[in-house]
């Protein structure tokens, strides 16, 4: 899918990319939703190495660091996608919801399109989402016999080779195969690493291969998708940026631990001699299959099947230093199969569309975490390099089933109306075992179970109802349910001109907590939504330009907010709470325009007010009574606070220019870009203690990066093209991550961007 006149060209027209935002072929700028959506030639040019890039080149995503390496948090309209939530920003590979974020990571190669849409989103297919999704699109086989292979190198010394082949069988079979590799060093050095610990930290090395099948005789169209990706990379640096004394007056700082830089950190061997791994890994495959079969003229049935495995390891120690502060070794094994099945009709002579279906979507996951935390505690009072280790294990499985309807009218051949609900029933259960030890010397690496050493932690199941703490398990369950919905009231103006004003209802399914003892469980969050939008193609100084602006307004009853908290006995603990009500409001403006033949000019402005309405903390961690304890966060009033995650300003700016040579000699184009982020919150609750320390160490001050590209074509006629590129160009240092642990821990550190990187690539077709 591609633009019918692409960006830069002496085209009098500017293009469109055709998207499958309601499950049928439609150009972007005829549908009535926000949506932002970049083809293959878009993500090149804009030197979209990865998904961390994504939002440089779109307004309103904002896309930041974990702090499990290598998951990143989408966040849309005040709605994010953070460990803990099954949901509010949905991802889809294709058409089948990805388990977690690592899988979209580095899936951008032989790409189709990448399309984001806003808003409450479930409707029409797939999983629920509140905040909005994020679907990347890959290239289907066609007919012709072709392919290439792309081979780059860059600073940091980064390696990349990328292939495709395609191989028509026939009229009826087509197969596409694609493969990327990229290995890079880190951008951190780590001097103190003694060959213990990575010399370099924040590298790259992964690879991914992916095969397409196309299948297509009469009226039925078959295809089957199989896709792996792997990585095995050192543990991105957290950078320990200030040291303090912690509830206990311990100071990491006067133990012999160095604070570090954007390209520095110290990280040596541990004092215990036991050395703890530092990596991130992850295996990940899934298939699906779609087959879609013309009934009769107006009757047109589809269905997705999907299953989805992923493998995710890391084991990091999160302070940045030789200490096991908060050392965690953490595996998440995930199953997931999908189903959506639909039955579209389309009468009246195409005016009236219909469409009912069914989802079913059942997840087996199992989690495993060792940490090693505490260290300082026990050097600072008993000379000693023990530690507080800490098993955490879960096996957690969530079922949701739905039934959907949706229509389309074309009351006039300008005026339309469309609506569509959804009811979901989902189940969510847990099975669960803690244990814990002080005062040991570490265990490190893949233990998750109690051992003769590291005894249960009754203290940790005391919240369930259901627990057997002879064999050190407990579970609990709940079901949820609600419905969705959408209507869409538009008019065409003209051709070129769309007028939609729109309000939506979304549902997030509740869940459990496991390591959060004072709430066992949080309620679903539901969002309702009102937007009203303009799209329009026109002319200005008769060349052409593209006005596209939207507002919207939205409410969110227990909004689902996740928090890290840490307990006296040494353990820590994550959970989601449920905030009583969210306000947000904004502005969505997106401008295209060709000033002068081969120009384009790109723009976006994205402006959002969120605002808790009504938010009162509960007191955390300490003595789990909450009342007592050095690591107790007291209870806060958080009415009146902006979510995290959420930039009030977003500016992306591009230009692309198409030089006026013979076409003969191929296409050469130079594009320059540019994003802009005001500041956010790293977490929604910073303890009073850690808020001594300075309000800082829980912001990410807004940053400008600017990118560039100069590509040609078939070079010379020929079938080799060639790219220079560059991101950072200004080696802007700013921050993606913060991870405040003063209170528990006396820390604080960070993960910074990357830094200024550059480099060139040649593809040769066939």
């Amino acid at each position: 899918m591609a633009q019918t006149a692409p960006a830069g060209s002496s085209s009098d027209q500017l293009g469109d990319i055709v998207v499958t935002a309601r499950k049928v072929a439609e150009t972007s700028q005829s549908l009535p939703i926000t949506v932002n959506a970049l083809d293959s030639k878009d993500l090149t040019r804009k030197v979209v190495l990865n998904v961390q890039d994504l939002q440089t080149v779109t307004p309103g995503l904002t896309i930041s660091a974990n702090a499990t390496g290598g998951s990143p948090i989408f966040a849309i309209r005040g709605t994010s996608t953070e460990t803990g939530i099954d949901g509010g920003v949905a991802l889809y590979f294709n058409d089948v919801p990805l388990i977690s974020t690592v899988g979209m990571v580095n899936a951008f190669y032989d790409v189709s399109t990448v399309e984001v849409l806003k808003g409450p989103q479930g409707t029409q297919f797939g999983t629920n989402t509140t905040g909005g999704t994020i679907t990347v699109r890959t290239n289907l086989p066609t007919k012709n016999f072709e392919g290439y292979l792309k081979a780059g190198y860059g600073n940091y010394n980064r390696r990349e080779v990328e292939g495709m082949v395609n191989i028509p069988v026939n009229d009826v079979l087509s197969f596409r195969f694609a493969g990327n590799y990229v290995k890079r060093d880190g951008y951190v050095n780590n001097p103190a690493g003694g060959g213990a610990v990575p010399d370099r930290l924040s590298n790259e090395n992964h690879y991914s291969l992916r095969g397409t099948m196309l299948m297509s005789s009469g009226p039925v169209e078959n295809v089957l998708i199989l896709d792996y990706y792997n990585r095995d990379e050192t543990q991105p640096a957290f950078i320990p940026i200030a040291f303090g004394p912690n509830a206990l007056g311990i100071n990491p700082g006067l133990l012999g631990e160095k604070t570090g830089d954007r390209k520095t950190v110290y990280m040596g061997p541990n004092p215990s001699g036991i050395q703890a791994p530092s990596f991130g890994k992850s295996d990940l495959y899934g298939i699906q299959h779609k087959v879609s079969i013309d009934l009769s003229d107006n009757l047109t049935l589809r269905n997705v099947l999907g299953f989805r495995h992923d493998n995710n390891t890391t084991a990091e120690e999160d302070s940045g230093t030789s200490l096991y502060l908060v050392n965690v070794y953490n595996n998440t094994k995930t199953d997931q199969w999908n189903n959506d099945f639909t039955l579209r009709y389309t009468g009246l002579d195409k005016r009236l569309r219909l469409s009912v279906g069914g989802y079913v979507s059942q997840q087996d996951r199992t989690q495993g975490i060792n940490a090693i935390v505490a260290q300082s505690l026990y050097l600072a009072f008993f000379k000693a390099p023990l530690d507080t280790s800490v098993l955490n294990f879960e096996r957690h499985k969530f079922t949701s089933k739905a039934a959907y309807a949706n229509g389309e009218f074309d009351i006039t051949s300008k005026l339309g109306i469309s609506g569509g609900i959804r009811y979901n029933w989902d189940h969510v259960s847990s099975r669960v075992s803690a244990a814990q030890a002080n005062g040991i010397l570490p265990q490190v690496g893949p233990i998750f179970l109690r051992t003769a050493s590291i005894p249960c932690a009754p203290l940790a199941l005391a919240g369930y109802a259901d627990k057997d703490l002879g064999n050190c398990f407990a579970k609990r369950a709940r079901d949820f349910k609600a419905p969705s919905w959408n209507i869409v009231l538009t008019n065409k103006f003209s051709r070129d001109v769309l007028a939609y004003v729109k309000a939506s209802h979304g549902y997030l399914a509740g869940g459990t907590n496991f390591t959060i003892r004072e709430v066992p469980f949080y309620q679903p969050e539901t969002t309702t939504m009102f937007e009203g939008g303009l799209k329009a193609d026109w002319r200005l100084g008769d060349r052409p330009i593209r006005t596209n602006v939207a507002v919207y307004y939205g409410r969110t009853k227990d909004k689902q907010i996740k928090y890290n908290a840490n307990y006296d006995d040494g353990s820590s603990a994550y959970g989601v709470f449920n905030a009583a009500k969210l306000e947000v409001y904004g502005l969505d403006l997106e401008v295209r325009y060709s000033p002068i033949p081969h120009l384009t000019l790109d723009g976006s402005y994205n402006y959002i007010h969120a605002k808790f309405k009504d938010f009162r903390f509960p007191a955390v961690g300490g003595n789990g009574d909450g009342l007592t304890g050095a690591t107790l966060v007291p209870a806060v009033d958080l009415s009146g606070a902006t979510p995290a995650q959420t930039p009030k300003h977003q500016v992306n700016a591009a230009a692309t220019y198409e030089w006026p040579i013979d076409p003969a000699s191929g296409v050469i184009s130079t594009t320059v870009s540019g994003y802009y982020t005001s500041s956010i919150s790293q977490t929604n609750v910073f303890s009073p203690y850690d808020a001594a320390f300075g309000k800082k160490y829980n912001i990410i001050d807004g940053y400008f990066l600017a990118n560039a590209s100069l590509n040609w074509k078939h070079v010379l006629g020929s079938r080799v093209s060639g790219q220079l590129w560059v991101r950072n160009i200004f080696d802007k240092e700013y921050i993606s991550f913060r991870n405040a642990q003063l209170q528990a821990f006396g820390f604080s550190s960070a993960i910074f961007g990357a830094p200024r990187t550059f480099g060139a690539s040649a593809t040769v077709e066939f």
